[in-house]
């Protein structure tokens, strides 16, 4: 999740910056930073200060209370709040359980068979993991374990601590931090400041009861179509 460049993003914005100067500023798509950037309008000195023309006559028709961009923006948020109301506000164990095996099944690590390793970069999803160990796979504290998986020039020690506290796992519980350079993202190395962190559980059953799971989510699939072509 790209917290400090959202954070920077929307903070350029107020001050009356272009998303394209934006875009250059940060390293991001500029579908993103037109995305973090919503809702926040240049008022009509700071879109005089624009340098380009391009860049003032798109202000311009953002600002337009009848221009398309607001009037998405307003049909998306409320598509999205009424949308939200569809969700239980209180998760019960039965839906941790299901939502928490879905995850697995969808970004955990399952090739092997008595190791739990789940890696993510959003805090929200890694907070949500940790509940689902804890209160659904009854993992005790001291059997949890940590891997962070960061770029070598990043801070990991400000980043071993953040996923710390997101987690609750100790420090002392964390493995030697792995640092990761792809070839195919040495152009992108800042989009992951507090890079990929990893769950960590050692217990066979822990792992074939969430396998149990996933099996059992599997079977709601009707797959017989599937099957008996060919």
């Amino acid at each position: 999740m790209k917290t400090l460049e959202i954070k920077k993003a929307r903070r350029l914005r107020y001050k009356g910056w272009s998303v394209r100067a934006i875009t250059k500023e940060i390293k991001c798509s500029k579908s993103s930073v037109s995305k973090w950037v919503r809702g926040i309008s240049l008022t009509p000195e700071q879109i005089e200060q624009l340098k380009s023309n391009q860049d003032k006559a798109r202000a311009k028709a953002a600002n337009h209370p009848n221009g398309s961009k607001l009037k998405w923006a307003k049909i998306r948020e409320d598509i999205i709040n009424n949308a939200e109301k569809d969700i239980f506000k209180n998760c019960s164990l039965d839906i941790l359980r299901v939502v928490g095996a879905s995850l697995y099944w969808a970004e955990g690590y399952k090739a092997t068979v008595n190791v739990a390793n789940f890696s993510n970069t959003d805090p929200r999803m890694v907070s949500l993991m940790m509940r689902f160990f804890r209160e659904i796979c009854n993992v005790p504290e001291e059997k949890f374990r940590a891997v962070l998986h960061i770029h070598p020039h990043l801070d990991r020690e400000k980043a071993k601590k953040f996923w710390a506290q997101i987690s609750g796992i100790p420090l002392k519980q964390f493995h030697k931090t792995q640092l990761s350079l792809s070839k195919a993202t040495k152009h992108k190395r800042d989009t992951l400041p507090l890079g990929t962190f990893a769950i960590i559980v050692c217990d066979v059953r822990v792992l074939s009861k969430i396998k149990g799971w996933i099996k059992g989510i599997e079977a709601w699939s009707n797959l017989g179509a599937v099957s008996s072509v060919g």
